[in-house]
């Protein structure tokens, strides 16, 4: 069946849907029986398209590390687009998201600055700054997305984070245009 209308689409969504709650509902958490949906083909960016985006990194390993990561927020971001994942269980995959972006900036920074700032992350924003390298706009929110990234720390955590209001689809929007306003300030894509 080839969709060719937003009513076919709609339409096989439904009957989509329908299916999967039939397999879980066979299957439910019996992990001995067969059970795997085939990953929709195309979503998923190479490993060689993510490399491309962080090129100007000096470092081949890392930027390898950086593009299965990026593959890694793909499936994520497939799951956060294309199922009704609500709840708590949203604002979770929401946060991974976050955590893997504040990394990956916070491995940029660090590479990207080898040799001429090192220190914490915000001591290596704050150079960009001064540098002219980066705007006091996206320096808050690449300051703000690191510290999103720490709370992957449990331990840390003074609050109960289901009554947090930061793992949002508007953070998460938030987060990714900090990554790619990074990306292109320091000569990626």
């Amino acid at each position: 069946m080839t969709i060719s209308s937003d009513e076919e689409l709609s339409k096989a969504i439904d009957e989509a849907s329908a299916l999967v709650q039939q397999i879980q509902d066979y299957v439910g958490r019996d992990f001995s029986k067969t059970a795997k949906l085939r990953f929709p083909r195309g979503y998923l960016r190479t490993a060689s398209e993510a490399r491309q985006r962080v090129g100007f990194l000096s470092n081949r390993t890392l930027r390898s590390n950086i593009a299965y990561t990026l593959q890694l927020a793909d499936v994520q971001h497939w799951i956060l687009n294309r199922t009704d994942l609500s709840g708590m269980a949203k604002e979770m995959v929401i946060k991974l998201q976050m955590f893997l972006l504040g990394t990956i900036v916070e491995s940029i920074t660090k590479n990207y600055l080898h040799g001429k700032c090192g220190g914490n992350f915000c001591k290596r924003t704050q150079y960009l700054l001064e540098a002219g390298e980066i705007d006091e706009e996206l320096k808050l929110d690449i300051d703000w997305l690191w510290g999103l990234r720490n709370n992957m720390h449990l331990f840390q955590l003074d609050n109960i984070e289901w009554s947090s209001t930061d793992y949002t689809i508007a953070n998460h929007n938030r987060a990714v245009r900090a990554f790619r306003r990074l990306l292109a300030k320091l000569g990626g894509s």
